[in-house]
């Protein structure tokens, strides 16, 4: 019996799939395997930097709007004394006219500083008067004596107490104005009554000496304490002498060598001379050290005290003994 003719879809496969066949010297393409997932339905196209060129583009633009919005800050103490000057804050000039004058971040400027007080001092701050005023006699800032006076003045009658005392002693000894100690001892207690240490200390030697009217020792050691505590060197020493002597205060040689010490350490050659003697000559409680003697005559000489050098120059004496 003949065999039965295949079915005609199952000779049409055959025949496709003998078309799709690659011939044999071929090399037969890989194909991937199917996947198993769903097949996504069709969208329309999009371009895949599409994303990322609007992310770039939103905070591109979110920076400028930042830095229109916020000014970069100052990079320096003297940029940011200098905005805040411009700005009209009195102080800031001053400030940013001692930080060039001491040349804070570069070079000294004493021309720029002097440019930088009269701002303020045109402002009515009386502080960067007086340092204009200094400017003014070093011959830094263009000022002549009458000019340099009137910012002392000025800085006075506002609120700076060491102008008080720097005129106070011109006023005392008659330098560049008439000479008038009752007009000292009034610029010194004004001075004073503003916490000015060396005004203090000045006034205070006028009590003692009686400058106007009688002495006063007990005002004059109250004036000197006054201004040792505020850091006047002089005001010190003068503190030490009246302990010392037990003149105005009770006499207390232990609390005085410490006063001496002090005013030494600030800068004062009688501090430093008086410390000498006392440490050469072994008394008012003190034991003879010649090497500490030396060392404080040293000191002194070093300051421009002339006595201190000559004691140098001597052999040390023998310490005096107590009766």
């Amino acid at each position: 019996m003949p065999k039965p003719d295949p079915e005609p879809e199952a000779n049409e496969a055959e025949a496709a799939r003998a078309s799709e066949a690659p011939a044999a010297d071929e090399p037969s393409p890989r194909r991937a395997p199917r996947s198993r997932l769903p097949t996504p339905k069709a969208g329309p196209a999009r371009p895949a930097l599409a994303p990322f060129v609007a992310g770039v583009a939103i905070g591109a633009l979110a920076i400028l709007v930042a830095v229109a919005v916020k000014p970069t800050a100052p990079k320096s103490p003297t940029a940011a004394l200098r905005v805040e000057c411009e700005k009209g804050a009195n102080a800031a000039c001053r400030q940013l006219g001692l930080a060039l004058l001491v040349g804070l971040e570069g070079p000294r400027d004493a021309r720029g500083a002097s440019e930088q007080f009269e701002r303020a001092c045109n402002a009515d701050d009386s502080r960067a008067c007086f340092e204009l005023a200094k400017l003014g006699e070093s011959g830094v800032a263009k000022a002549d004596g009458a000019r340099v006076l009137g910012l002392l003045e000025r800085a006075c009658q506002g609120s700076e107490p060491a102008a008080c005392a720097d005129l106070g002693k011109r006023h005392d000894k008659g330098r560049g104005v008439a000479k008038d100690p009752a007009k000292a001892v009034q610029l010194w207690q004004r001075g004073c009554d503003q916490g000015g240490a060396e005004a203090c200390g000045a006034l205070a030697m006028a009590k003692f000496i009686g400058t106007v009217g009688e002495a006063n020792v007990e005002e004059a050691a109250r004036l000197f304490q006054k201004a040792c505590d505020g850091g006047d060197a002089e005001g010190c020493h003068g503190f030490g002498r009246m302990l010392l002597g037990g003149r105005g205060v009770p006499k207390d040689e232990a609390r005085a060598v410490g006063s001496f010490e002090r005013a030494c350490d600030g800068g004062s050659v009688m501090g430093c001379r008086a410390l000498g003697l006392l440490y050469q000559e072994g008394q008012s409680g003190v034991g003879a050290d010649p090497a500490k003697a030396r060392q404080h005559f040293e000191r002194g000489c070093a300051l421009g005290d002339q006595l201190s050098c000559e004691r140098l120059e001597r052999p040390s004496p023998p310490p005096r003994t107590r009766e």
